[in-house]
């Protein structure tokens, strides 16, 4: 009797030890399983205002787009809205309207600015007119060698050209001017890249 006692109590001791371990095993689990949650509801709500601020901005770069063309409508001699025109239709992706406002501007009021100048050689590639856009790219690149914009396209270009050595002669050009910069620091990644194609 007293040995069934005995076996009887350590079965029950045995029993609530395995009930008290799953049990901190349901808790650890429980407790990740909230760690998680509000984890993934943290990173949810964060990408959604995110969205509401990327939204927002684009609200604003309308609104703003809005007004300078308007103000161009207005007074069209006004030229000096053309670029910023141009840069705001590429945010709010109207690439064609800033296709337009780019090629007035270059071909009407300044063919040696640079900054349009390869933006628009860059719509020109990208809608099309590769050549034209590669033509006009060099062209910038002449104007002023050191613009890391348009030796990062002229890369580009050639890559997709399939022309792998010049797009690392132009990538090399574009991180030797500055490596420190975004686009240098761009470039320098790019080129571990198209090493791997050689």
């Amino acid at each position: 009797m007293r040995a069934k006692l005995a076996i009887g109590v350590v079965i029950a001791i045995v029993a609530v030890s395995t009930f008290a371990i799953r049990r901190a095993i349901v808790a650890e689990h429980e407790q990740r399983g909230r760690q998680q949650f509000a984890t993934q509801i943290a990173e949810q709500l964060e990408a959604l205002e995110q969205s509401r601020r990327v939204d927002e901005l684009r609200r604003t770069q309308r609104l703003q787009l809005d007004q300078l063309v308007d103000s161009l409508r207005r007074t069209p001699n006004d030229t000096s809205l053309l670029v910023p025109i141009g840069n705001l239709m590429l945010q709010v992706g109207d690439t064609l309207g800033a296709l337009q406002t780019y090629r007035r501007y270059v071909e009407t009021v300044n063919r040696t600015n640079v900054v349009p100048l390869t933006d628009y050689a860059y719509l020109l590639y990208l809608t099309g007119d590769r050549d034209g856009g590669r033509r006009l790219t060099q062209r910038a690149v002449t104007l002023a060698p050191g613009y890391q914009v348009a030796l990062y396209n002229m890369a580009v270009m050639e890559f997709d050209r399939n022309n792998i050595h010049a797009a690392i002669k132009w990538m090399e050009q574009c991180r030797a001017v500055d490596s420190t910069s975004p686009l240098g620091q761009l470039s320098v990644r790019a080129l571990e890249e198209l090493r791997k194609y050689r």
